[in-house]
Protein backbone atom coordinates (compact mmCIF):
# COMPACT_ATOMS: atom_id res chain seq x y z
CA UNK A 1 0.00 0.00 0.00
CA UNK A 2 1.23 3.19 -0.75
CA UNK A 3 0.62 6.25 1.65
CA UNK A 4 -0.06 10.18 1.07
CA UNK A 5 -1.49 12.61 3.51
CA UNK A 6 -3.13 15.75 3.59
CA UNK A 7 -2.52 17.88 6.58
CA UNK A 8 -4.80 20.44 7.26
CA UNK A 9 -4.89 24.37 9.05
CA UNK A 10 -7.79 26.49 9.67
CA UNK A 11 -6.23 29.79 10.42
CA UNK A 12 -7.95 33.00 11.72
CA UNK A 13 -6.93 34.90 8.72
CA UNK A 14 -5.17 34.74 5.44
CA UNK A 15 -1.41 35.22 5.80
CA UNK A 16 -0.43 33.84 2.35
CA UNK A 17 -0.92 35.16 -1.06
CA UNK A 18 -4.41 34.49 -1.79
CA UNK A 19 -3.95 35.05 -5.61
CA UNK A 20 -1.69 31.65 -5.58
CA UNK A 21 -3.16 27.97 -4.87
CA UNK A 22 0.12 25.97 -4.52
CA UNK A 23 3.17 27.07 -2.30
CA UNK A 24 6.73 24.71 -1.93
CA UNK A 25 8.61 24.58 0.71
CA UNK A 26 12.42 23.34 -0.23
CA UNK A 27 13.91 21.26 3.41
CA UNK A 28 17.41 19.92 3.49
CA UNK A 29 15.16 16.56 4.57
CA UNK A 30 13.46 15.35 1.35
CA UNK A 31 10.08 15.22 1.79
CA UNK A 32 9.50 17.17 5.09
CA UNK A 33 6.49 19.16 4.49
CA UNK A 34 6.96 20.25 0.80
CA UNK A 35 3.50 21.03 -1.13
CA UNK A 36 0.84 23.58 0.23
CA UNK A 37 -2.00 24.07 -1.12
CA UNK A 38 -4.92 26.91 -0.58
CA UNK A 39 -8.07 26.20 -0.25
CA UNK A 40 -9.68 29.87 0.64
CA UNK A 41 -10.01 30.80 -3.77
CA UNK A 42 -13.39 31.28 -4.88
CA UNK A 43 -13.89 27.91 -6.36
CA UNK A 44 -12.95 25.84 -3.29
CA UNK A 45 -13.59 27.25 -0.07
CA UNK A 46 -13.63 30.91 0.55
CA UNK A 47 -13.22 32.35 3.48
CA UNK A 48 -12.12 29.28 5.09
CA UNK A 49 -8.87 30.35 6.06
CA UNK A 50 -7.79 26.84 5.21
CA UNK A 51 -3.90 25.54 4.43
CA UNK A 52 -2.60 22.13 3.97
CA UNK A 53 0.43 20.31 3.55
CA UNK A 54 0.91 17.04 1.48
CA UNK A 55 3.57 14.68 2.79
CA UNK A 56 4.34 11.29 1.52
CA UNK A 57 5.62 7.36 2.10
CA UNK A 58 8.71 8.01 4.36
CA UNK A 59 7.30 11.28 6.03
CA UNK A 60 3.74 10.08 6.00
CA UNK A 61 4.84 6.81 8.30
CA UNK A 62 6.63 9.60 10.57
CA UNK A 63 3.78 11.92 10.85
CA UNK A 64 1.56 8.34 11.39
CA UNK A 65 3.13 7.59 14.19
CA UNK A 66 3.17 10.70 16.55
CA UNK A 67 1.02 12.71 18.38
CA UNK A 68 -0.87 15.86 17.00
CA UNK A 69 1.11 18.14 18.59
CA UNK A 70 4.48 17.46 17.62
CA UNK A 71 3.36 17.37 14.15
CA UNK A 72 1.21 20.87 14.67
CA UNK A 73 4.87 22.35 15.68
CA UNK A 74 6.89 20.85 13.07
CA UNK A 75 4.23 22.45 10.46
CA UNK A 76 4.16 25.44 12.49
CA UNK A 77 7.94 26.44 12.78
CA UNK A 78 8.47 25.19 8.70
CA UNK A 79 5.41 28.38 7.80
CA UNK A 80 7.21 30.53 10.24
CA UNK A 81 10.07 30.16 8.01
CA UNK A 82 8.44 30.56 4.93
CA UNK A 83 5.75 33.19 5.90
CA UNK A 84 7.65 34.96 8.59
CA UNK A 85 7.77 34.60 12.03
CA UNK A 86 5.51 37.53 13.18
CA UNK A 87 2.77 36.33 10.24
CA UNK A 88 1.84 33.29 11.16
CA UNK A 89 -1.16 32.91 13.58
CA UNK A 90 -2.09 29.97 16.26
CA UNK A 91 -4.08 27.99 14.13
CA UNK A 92 -7.73 27.66 15.40
CA UNK A 93 -8.56 24.07 13.98
CA UNK A 94 -6.14 21.36 12.70
CA UNK A 95 -6.71 17.32 11.76
CA UNK A 96 -5.04 14.72 9.47
CA UNK A 97 -5.89 10.97 8.60
CA UNK A 98 -3.49 8.69 9.45
CA UNK A 99 -3.83 5.86 6.74
CA UNK A 100 -0.81 3.81 7.49
CA UNK A 101 -2.48 2.77 10.78
CA UNK A 102 -6.04 2.78 10.17
CA UNK A 103 -6.96 -0.31 10.43
CA UNK A 104 -9.59 -0.96 7.57
CA UNK A 105 -7.23 0.65 5.07
CA UNK A 106 -3.17 0.11 6.33
CA UNK A 107 -2.54 2.62 3.55
CA UNK A 108 -4.04 5.25 1.28
CA UNK A 109 -4.12 3.49 -2.41
CA UNK A 110 -2.49 0.49 -3.50
CA UNK A 111 0.40 -0.09 -4.83
CA UNK A 112 2.13 -2.57 -7.20
CA UNK A 113 5.01 -4.33 -5.31
CA UNK A 114 8.17 -5.51 -7.97
CA UNK A 115 7.21 -9.00 -9.21
CA UNK A 116 3.44 -8.40 -9.40
CA UNK A 117 2.21 -9.55 -13.52
CA UNK A 118 -1.24 -9.06 -14.60
CA UNK A 119 -1.59 -12.57 -14.04
CA UNK A 120 -1.09 -12.13 -10.34
CA UNK A 121 -3.42 -9.40 -10.35
CA UNK A 122 -6.32 -11.06 -12.05
CA UNK A 123 -6.13 -13.51 -9.43
CA UNK A 124 -6.68 -10.67 -7.12
CA UNK A 125 -10.00 -8.80 -8.93
CA UNK A 126 -11.35 -12.61 -9.67
CA UNK A 127 -14.68 -13.28 -7.88
CA UNK A 128 -15.04 -15.95 -5.10
CA UNK A 129 -18.68 -17.76 -6.52
CA UNK A 130 -21.45 -14.79 -5.51
CA UNK A 131 -18.26 -12.91 -3.70
CA UNK A 132 -17.10 -10.36 -6.02
CA UNK A 133 -14.27 -7.18 -5.76
CA UNK A 134 -14.44 -3.44 -7.08
CA UNK A 135 -12.56 -0.95 -5.99
CA UNK A 136 -9.03 0.86 -7.40
CA UNK A 137 -7.19 -2.12 -6.03
CA UNK A 138 -8.54 -4.07 -8.40
CA UNK A 139 -8.19 -2.08 -11.54
CA UNK A 140 -5.18 -3.16 -13.85
CA UNK A 141 -4.79 0.50 -15.54
CA UNK A 142 -6.14 3.11 -13.02
CA UNK A 143 -4.74 1.71 -9.46
CA UNK A 144 -4.72 4.00 -6.47
CA UNK A 145 -6.68 6.58 -8.11
CA UNK A 146 -10.60 7.25 -7.81
CA UNK A 147 -11.39 6.95 -11.55
CA UNK A 148 -10.22 3.05 -11.24
CA UNK A 149 -12.68 2.57 -8.33
CA UNK A 150 -15.61 3.93 -10.70
CA UNK A 151 -14.41 2.22 -13.70
CA UNK A 152 -14.31 -1.22 -11.62
CA UNK A 153 -17.33 -0.69 -9.52
CA UNK A 154 -19.50 0.22 -12.88
CA UNK A 155 -17.85 -3.09 -14.30
CA UNK A 156 -18.86 -5.62 -11.87
CA UNK A 157 -22.23 -4.27 -11.50
CA UNK A 158 -22.64 -4.44 -15.22
CA UNK A 159 -21.58 -7.89 -14.91
CA UNK A 160 -23.59 -9.03 -12.02
CA UNK A 161 -27.03 -7.56 -13.51
CA UNK A 162 -26.25 -9.48 -16.69
CA UNK A 163 -25.29 -12.78 -14.57
CA UNK A 164 -28.67 -11.99 -12.55
CA UNK A 165 -30.33 -11.56 -15.78
CA UNK A 166 -29.67 -14.97 -17.14
CA UNK A 167 -26.66 -14.02 -18.86
CA UNK A 168 -23.86 -16.40 -20.62
CA UNK A 169 -21.67 -17.99 -18.29
CA UNK A 170 -18.87 -15.29 -18.81
CA UNK A 171 -21.13 -12.45 -17.69
CA UNK A 172 -21.03 -14.60 -14.17
CA UNK A 173 -17.26 -14.91 -13.27
CA UNK A 174 -14.61 -11.47 -13.58
CA UNK A 175 -12.41 -13.28 -16.45
CA UNK A 176 -9.18 -15.73 -15.84
CA UNK A 177 -8.06 -17.29 -13.12
CA UNK A 178 -4.32 -18.56 -13.19
CA UNK A 179 -3.19 -21.90 -11.27
CA UNK A 180 0.71 -21.02 -12.67
CA UNK A 181 1.60 -17.52 -12.29
CA UNK A 182 4.89 -16.50 -14.68
CA UNK A 183 7.93 -13.83 -13.39
CA UNK A 184 6.87 -11.48 -16.02
CA UNK A 185 3.84 -10.25 -17.93
CA UNK A 186 3.70 -11.57 -21.65
CA UNK A 187 2.66 -9.08 -24.35
CA UNK A 188 0.01 -11.13 -24.94
CA UNK A 189 -1.77 -10.90 -21.63
CA UNK A 190 -2.66 -6.82 -21.97
CA UNK A 191 -5.92 -7.72 -22.64
CA UNK A 192 -9.23 -7.19 -22.05
CA UNK A 193 -9.76 -10.85 -20.32
CA UNK A 194 -7.16 -9.14 -17.89
CA UNK A 195 -8.99 -6.09 -17.12
CA UNK A 196 -6.24 -3.97 -19.47
CA UNK A 197 -8.32 -2.13 -21.84
CA UNK A 198 -6.61 0.94 -22.74
CA UNK A 199 -2.76 0.78 -22.95
CA UNK A 200 -0.25 3.05 -23.61
CA UNK A 201 1.72 0.81 -25.47
CA UNK A 202 -0.67 1.67 -28.30
CA UNK A 203 1.23 4.90 -28.39
CA UNK A 204 4.16 3.11 -29.42
CA UNK A 205 2.97 0.44 -31.84
CA UNK A 206 4.00 -3.05 -29.01
CA UNK A 207 0.71 -3.89 -28.35
CA UNK A 208 -2.98 -3.70 -29.56
CA UNK A 209 -6.05 -4.70 -27.15
CA UNK A 210 -6.11 -8.17 -28.80
CA UNK A 211 -2.56 -8.29 -27.08
CA UNK A 212 -1.18 -9.08 -30.65
CA UNK A 213 1.79 -6.37 -32.42
CA UNK A 214 0.99 -2.77 -32.87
Amino acid sequence: MGVYTKIFFQFPRVFWDNSTQFFLYASPTRGYYPVWQNLDLPDFLPGSGIFFVTVVTDQSYVVDHQDDETTKSQILVTLRQMFGEENVPEPIDFMYPRWSTTPWAYGSYSNWPPGLTLEGHQNLRRNNGRLWYAGEATSSEYYGYLHGAYFEGKRAGEKIAACLKGGEREHCNNGKEYSVLHGTTRPEEYNVQNGWTQTSFQTIGDVDLEGGGG
